[in-house]
């Protein structure tokens, strides 16, 4: 837009350069002994009019050729620029489930879900200008996702689902984090001299109970209520681009660190994880993929 604002500006300059010259050489010229006081100043005038409209347009010019100019400033010290930080992010999804010192009861009350469940993943485009020294820049942190997904579940609490199935026809995404390299052709600042835990992923305690009836401090007990789920189920999966230009000593950037990941996935039994599950006649179901703390780094 610069630029053809610019283009623009010259053009009408040298337009008027034209035309107010051609006038300018038309006049007729008057001689000293008939010398018109009025015709002489309207001379002047348009002459030093003709001489501004000249430098503007070689100035509207001169900025083309240069094109803009812009400086890129490093930080002495960036922390956390560009993250995210998620906190007990908990979803039940098309499932019956009871969560922290609660109880839930389902009594021929069907959950359903036509769609997918997501529950706190997260994307990031790692920023090109980090500081001298860059701490948890583009970064993610995650701590205690939890999601329950098309099933019968107790988070330190009790449920109990008599002929109540719990079916999700999609997906079920918790706690995923994907962190992309720099955008191509984006302006690039001076390389960082220390980072630590840039560009990297930090899960804790990411529990994802999919297509299952199970318990986590808790208890679950299901009759004739089986848990479905026809899609996939990914729990704790990360996947970096590296960055092209990392720190001259980089500290544990660009890494995954994955503490605990917990998935129960088209399962029953009667020892949960952590807590008792009772599943009476309710059958556990995952049509897809079972994936939980995968990781991807990519050069």
């Amino acid at each position: 837009m610069q630029i053809g604002k610019a283009g623009v500006v010259a053009a009408g300059a040298l337009a008027t350069v034209a035309v107010m010259g051609s006038a300018a050489t038309a006049a007729p010229a008057a001689g000293p002994a008939h010398a018109d006081p009025v015709r002489t100043a309207a001379t002047t005038l348009k002459q030093a009019a003709v001489q501004q409209a000249a430098g503007q347009a070689l100035a509207a010019v001169q900025n083309v050729a240069r094109g803009p100019q812009r400086e890129v400033r490093q930080p002495l010290i960036s922390i956390a620029n560009g993250s995210a930080l998620t906190t007990g992010a908990w979803q039940a999804c098309g499932s019956a489930s009871a969560q922290v010192v609660s109880a839930a009861v389902a009594l021929r009350s069907p959950n359903t879900v036509l769609g997918d469940c997501a529950n706190g993943n997260v994307l990031i485009r790692q920023n090109q200008v980090q500081g001298v020294i860059s701490i948890l820049d583009d970064t993610s942190v995650n701590a205690l996702p939890i999601q329950v997904c098309g099933s019968n579940a107790a988070i330190a609490g009790v449920t109990a689902a008599v002929s109540s199935p719990a079916t999700v026809v999609g997906d079920c995404f918790n706690a995923n984090t994907y962190i992309v390299e720099p955008k191509e052709g984006a302006q690039k600042g001076p390389q960082s001299l220390v980072s630590l835990l840039s560009g990297s992923v930090v899960n804790a305690a990411a529990v994802q109970v999919c297509g299952s009836t199970a318990s986590i401090v808790g208890v679950a007990a299901a009759v004739q209520s089986p848990t479905t789920v026809l899609g996939d189920c990914y729990n704790s999966n990360s996947t970096i681009q590296k960055r092209k230009d990392p720190a001259v000593i980089p500290l544990l950037s660009n890494q995954v660190l994955d503490i605990l990941p917990l998935q129960t996935c088209a399962s029953s039994g009667l020892l949960g994880q952590l807590g008792p599950a009772l599943p009476i006649g309710s059958s556990a179901f995952v049509g897809g993929q079972c994936v939980s703390g995968g990781q991807k780094i990519l050069d």
